[in-house]
């Protein structure tokens, strides 16, 4: 697909999401973000590290998290497009 046709059906999508599509295109972006970042970059140190956890632990704490059949549902709507 051309990168522009693709960017205006992103964008489209994006536009007329609900809240878990969003949720989901937050965590690709982040993934993909996270792992460029650190592919690239110096090992994180300690500090780093625990902060990574931390951040992760407060996700849990605040619900901020999808359950399996959220992944399986979200996974077979994928599968679909």
């Amino acid at each position: 697909m051309e990168v522009i046709k693709l960017r205006e059906k992103l964008i489209y999508e994006i536009s007329t999401g609900d809240d878990e599509l969003l949720k989901v295109v937050e965590d690709a972006i982040d993934s993909y973000n996270y792992l460029h970042t650190t592919i690239v970059s110096e090992p994180l140190t300690i500090e780093q590290y625990n902060k990574e956890i931390e951040l992760a632990e407060n996700d849990i704490t605040n619900g901020d998290v999808f359950t399996q059949e959220e992944v399986e549902a979200i996974v077979k709507r994928w599968r679909r497009e």
